[in-house]
């Protein structure tokens, strides 16, 4: 039984065993697909612990050698060089197994993380479009940055910590255990009471932990979320208010903070306190031995205590190391829950799609239900290759939604699609991707130069960008850049109207090539010229592709060869022109009038 296991042994069943094998458990979970790894670090650990103990009891015996030598045994000083030889070389050695267990942990803790944030960046990337509507931005930032930052600690520390407290007091314990074997009993007996207090202490300071993470990451998520909508608070004198709704928040976390360290100062006070009193009963057996019964060499007690504050120490690391462990559990738990959150992914397949011609797309009996109990469908689509088929109806009853369904950004409860008469779930995920592109009412512009915001990661040649640029309408605009297409746009670049943002999305559109574009109401919000411009752009994209647009605007249904009106989540008319001549909410966009009609 290792000292760990042993101080779990004496300590509260039922608590502890819940506590640390709940917290092994989630450490397992975490390195299971790369276990290797983890027992190879493990292995690391062993061998420099291994080395460290040998440094300390060479460090000891160096020393009551070179101390018996030349006070004790009365011998001429050039007799201690050899000890002197052997003390440098075990300090050598010491502080390079430190300086290892440093190196390795930060590589370690670096492992560690990086294949935690590979594990929920996979999750989110499976996530359907609504589940990550769902989720603040600021909290998956918080998690992803600051909450594994929080597991630091337990592998860079902890772990490394645990092996060397397994290894050093028990090397300790046998080589004390010869010189004198009475101090072993009463380090043995003492011992165990260091741990179980960082145990014990442990447990009271858990929830604490995990309430200081949460204020953290509710204060994180609440400021950037209050960043991005400053201008809107500004126009409704909202600022002062929501300022005290942020310092109320930034006091949560400070009074958390404030209860971890007052426990933490607290519980370090105690343990020193078992530390001096476990040194002090060494000193007093071993001088009663040397003194009263005379039963102890002077180089024997000088030994044991030499290395008694090395072993109290090294449990007392521990327990430092398992208190700084606890607060990274706070931190595990979050990401587990996330991990952990029901999520149901979009199945792909392996069929590649050809990107050389435009596709057809289908529903048959197709059903999203939202979390509140909202359902739409069952909805039965069709969508003919190199088409312009548009959605209307009034707002909130399905639209959106539908076009998410055919784009399969969300997994259906029930039903099918088909894309050129293949099930999807037989479709390659990244040939489907390469093929489509989707354009929203509020496309994003990434923080990055003109050129980086158009090509995405693709080769392409200037020419090719500029026309792109051409066919959006915006050779003027790039023209008044003062680095043309190298210029910084974004956050941290240039500030884009509405309208020039939906433009350089349909120019990324053009410049891509997309066999099948999703347009969400591409020109929501926008005045009457720029909406015409993007109008003609999308008509450009039809003559090579199928589109499929959601639309309140009767200029841009009037491009749509083939048009669906939604009604509390199902399909309430279909047709051409022609034919939805005598649809009242047809007639009411036509008209211009209320679009609830």
């Amino acid at each position: 039984m290792d000292f760990v296991g042993f101080f779990v042994y004496i300590a509260p069943k039922k608590e502890i065993d819940k506590e640390v094998n709940g917290f092994r458990g989630i450490l397992m979970r975490v390195f299971l697909q790369r276990l290797h790894k983890y027992k190879h670090y493990q292995l690391v650990f062993f061998i420099i612990a291994l080395f460290f103990s040998a440094a300390i009891v060479l460090q000891g015996f160096s020393i009551v050698k070179i101390v018996d030598t030349v006070f004790i045994q009365k011998s001429a000083f050039p007799e201690t060089f050899p000890y002197f030889v052997l003390l440098g070389f075990a300090m050598l050695l010491r502080l390079l197994a430190q300086y290892f267990f440093n190196h390795f942990g930060n590589h370690f803790a670096a492992y560690a993380k990086n294949t935690i944030r590979d594990m929920l960046l996979t999750k989110w990337r499976l996530d359907s479009f609504e589940m990550m509507k769902r989720d603040q931005t600021g909290h998956k930032i918080s998690l992803y940055v600051d909450t594994v930052d929080e597991l630091d600690g337990y592998f860079r520390e902890y772990i490394p910590q645990k092996m060397k407290s397994q290894v050093a007091p028990i090397i300790l314990l046998i080589c004390i255990l010869f010189a004198n074997p009475k101090s072993a009993l009463i380090l043995l007996i003492t011992a165990p009471f260091i741990p179980l207090s960082y145990i014990i202490i442990g447990l009271q300071t858990k929830q604490k932990s995990e309430q200081q993470l949460e204020a953290m990451n509710r204060f994180s998520g609440k400021f950037l979320d209050l960043l991005h909508g400053l201008q809107t608070l500004k126009l409704f004198s909202q600022t002062e208010k929501q300022r005290g709704v942020l310092q109320v928040y930034n006091y949560q976390f400070l009074n958390t903070t404030m209860t971890v360290l007052k426990v933490a100062f607290a519980s370090t006070l105690f343990i020193e306190l078992i530390t001096t009193l476990g040194v002090g009963l060494i000193a007093l057996e071993i001088g009663f031995q040397m003194i009263i019964f005379q039963t102890l060499s002077f180089a024997s007690a000088f030994f044991v205590l030499t290395l008694t504050p090395e072993f109290y120490n090294s449990l007392k690391d521990l327990g430092a190391a398992f208190h700084t462990g606890k607060g990274s559990m706070a931190a595990m738990k979050l990401i587990e829950q996330e991990l952990e959150e029901k999520s149901v992914p979009v199945i792909w397949g392996p069929q590649i799609l050809s990107d050389a011609s435009a596709p057809s797309l289908a529903l048959l009996d197709a059903t999203y239900r939202y979390e509140n109990g909202t359902t739409i469908g069952p909805l039965s689509i069709e969508i003919p290759a190199n088409k312009t088929v548009a959605f209307i109806g009034p707002t909130g009853h399905g639209k959106t939604t539908a076009l998410h369904m055919l784009a399969s950004t969300v997994a259906l409860d029930q039903g099918s699609i088909s894309i050129n008469e293949l099930e999807r779930k037989l479709i390659n995920e990244q040939s489907w991707y390469d093929t489509m592109c989707f354009i929203s009412q509020h496309s994003f512009v990434f923080a990055g130069t003109v050129r980086e915001n158009l090509v995405m990661g693709k080769s392409f040649n200037d020419e090719e960008i500029v026309s792109s640029l051409y066919q959006a309408q915006l050779t003027d605009w790039l023209g008044s850049l003062p680095n043309g297409l190298d210029t910084k746009i974004g956050e941290g670049g240039i500030g884009l109207s509405g309208g020039e943002k939906q433009r350089i999305a349909i120019a990324r559109a053009l410049v891509q090539k997309p066999s099948l574009v999703f347009f969400d109401e591409p020109t929501a919000g926008l005045d009457v010229l720029t909406e015409q411009m993007i109008t003609k752009a999308m008509k450009r994209l039809a003559m090579a592709a199928t589109i499929i647009v959601v639309t309140h605007r009767f200029e841009t249904l009037k491009n749509a060869d083939f048009i669906y009106c939604f009604k509390n989540g199902k399909i309430r008319a279909s047709g051409t022109h022609e034919t939805m001549q005598e649809d009242s909410f047809y007639q009411a966009m036509k008209n211009g009038g209320a679009l609830n009609a």
